[in-house]
Parts: C-alpha cells; structure tokens; sequence
C-alpha cells in the first residue's frame, strides 16, 4: 500500500513537472505578427509587406517599421512615453513586458526590399 502511494506521488510530481515546464517554454515562444493582430494594432495600421490589411483607408503601414527608431524608443512611444515626429501614439499598448518586446522585436524585423 505504501508502495502504491508513493509510486502514484511520484507520477503526479513528473506530470506536474511537465506541465509546468510545458507552459513556461510556451511562453517564452511570443510571436510578434500574432500580437500585433491580437492588440487590433491593425485597426489603424496595415503591414503590406506582410498582408496585414487595415479597414481604415488612412492606415499607416509599417512595412518599414524598422527605419522608425530602436527598441527603446519604439517600447516608450507605444507605451505613450516618447513621441515620434512629435506626435504621440493614439493607444497604449496593453499588454505584458514580454509581449511588447516581442511586438517591437518583430517591428524592427519590417522593412521592404527597397530598404535593403
């Protein structure tokens, strides 16, 4: 009986392991494409480059975000803190520490081929 026990602590102790090592790497995994559409950043952007469409026939495209500015400037205009071109940026953006680097990480990753 006690052998029993202890084998079933034991096999909960790995599936538990598993699990949480499971979900730690998931989220290690952030893709910046899928928060950009997650956020609805494309309510008012587009990214041709990447057919990310906008409904607003103004949208601004990013498919040269990577010629605006370095990380530490994108993270603060998007977190409303800097400005660009004097302007600030309509939405703070919402979500978590990771998921905005991973979304500035894939902006500086944008640019056309006439960029180079």
């Amino acid at each position: 009986m006690k052998n029993t026990f202890f084998f079933i602590l034991f096999i909960s102790t790995i599936v538990a392991l598993f699990a949480f090592a499971f979900s730690f790497s998931q989220s290690q995994d952030l893709d910046g494409k899928q928060i950009f559409i997650d956020s609805k950043c494309n309510n008012c952007h587009t990214v041709t480059s990447m057919e990310i469409t906008s409904k607003k026939d103004d949208a601004t495209d990013l498919s040269n975000a990577s010629t605006i500015g370095d990380m530490p400037l994108m993270k603060s205009y998007l977190l409303k803190e800097a400005k660009i071109n004097d302007q600030d940026h309509k939405v703070k953006f919402k979500g978590s520490e990771a998921e905005l680097d991973a979304l500035v990480n894939w902006l500086l990753t944008l640019k056309t081929e006439a960029e180079g």
